[in-house]
């Protein structure tokens, strides 16, 4: 797999599968991808593991691909996905009873869901998209053998040989007629279970699919990034540093910073800025360190950012 080439799918499905979903693209050369990280995280797989799997494995590695996506935080970022084509055979080799759960309870829901998708989600996946009109429905590979030819009865002279050759053919024509009706029987039930689910949850996925279409423009008036969690974290860490370097109450700080950078609140900083903002309470953390702790007429906390000359000026 080349890391560097990311694809741009056309198409998005979240098709319904034994309790959750399975959310696969299409590509524009038709293929059709799930994306891999998920299935792993809905089997209790380990991704990095399987990924490693599947690239030693040369018939499939190639299908592991990479595809810009929502993520389930609404982002768009590339992803793991694998192919239709590589997915039977990845998940036909993985051992349902080699895996794992908190409890003999889970472990088996986790084996039966395997399971499933070993028999049933490849199906699945071509049915939604057949029927969505996306693709038309692959050609079976199921091995189906031809209708053996049903035996003439011999003349009743007929030797005692030949009456015993006639009812093992006539044994055999029957037993593949009864294997016959009994294929279509379970691939007919399996067909309805399907179309059941898909017109069940239509509406549903109607839905889906127009807030997925308003996400880039909300993302878009939500306007640029505020600081991280982990950033305003940083934020709270600096003041208390500079609180005790000072001597001054943090509530004083918090309002110098806002001041600097001219927002209402310290959250509405951006993460585009973060790096003025880390660099300005160094600045201020060493200049309150060189005057000594609680000097209480010190110059200002405001600073401009940049003079004339580019270079960092403060003003008293």
């Amino acid at each position: 797999m080349q890391e560097h080439e990311v694809l741009v799918p056309i198409g998005r499905e979240e098709i319904p599968f034994h309790g959750h979903t399975i959310t696969a693209v299409k590509l524009e050369d038709g293929r059709i991808a799930v994306i891999f990280n998920w299935v792993c995280e809905a089997l209790r797989l380990d991704p990095q593991g399987q990924t490693q799997r599947i690239e030693r494995t040369p018939s499939i590695a190639s299908e592991l691909i990479r595809v810009r996506t929502l993520t389930k935080r609404g982002a768009m970022r590339p992803m793991q996905a694998l192919t239709l084509r590589g997915f039977p055979t990845w998940i036909l080799g993985i051992n349902p009873s080699e895996v794992e759960g908190n409890t003999p309870e889970e472990a088996e829901r986790v084996q039966q869901m395997i399971i499933a998708y070993q028999v049933e989600a490849v199906d699945v996946l071509y049915n939604h998209f057949a029927k969505k009109g996306y693709l038309a429905l692959p050609e079976s590979r199921a091995v189906v053998l031809a209708e053996p030819a049903k035996p003439i009865q011999p003349q009743l002279d007929a030797f005692d040989d030949t009456w015993i050759e006639y009812y093992e053919q006539m044994a055999r024509w029957h037993h593949w007629r009864k294997d016959m009706q009994t294929w279509k029987e379970s691939t007919d039930t399996r067909l309805q279970e399907v179309e059941h689910k898909q017109d069940t949850m239509e509406v549903r996925m109607e839905g889906v699919e127009a807030m997925t279409g308003l996400i880039p423009e909300i993302l878009e008036r939500l306007g640029p990034e505020t600081l991280t969690p982990a950033h305003q974290r940083q934020v709270q860490v600096y003041v208390k540093q500079l609180s005790q370097a000072a001597g001054k109450h943090p509530n004083t700080i918090y309002e110098d910073l806002k001041t600097a950078f001219q927002k209402p609140r310290y959250q509405d900083l951006l993460e585009d800025e973060w790096l003025q903002v880390e660099n300005w309470f160094k600045v201020q953390i060493e200049r309150a360190k060189k005057r000594g702790k609680g000097i209480e007429h010190q110059p200002s906390l405001f600073y401009d950012l940049q003079d004339d000359q580019g270079k960092e000026t403060f003003r008293d």
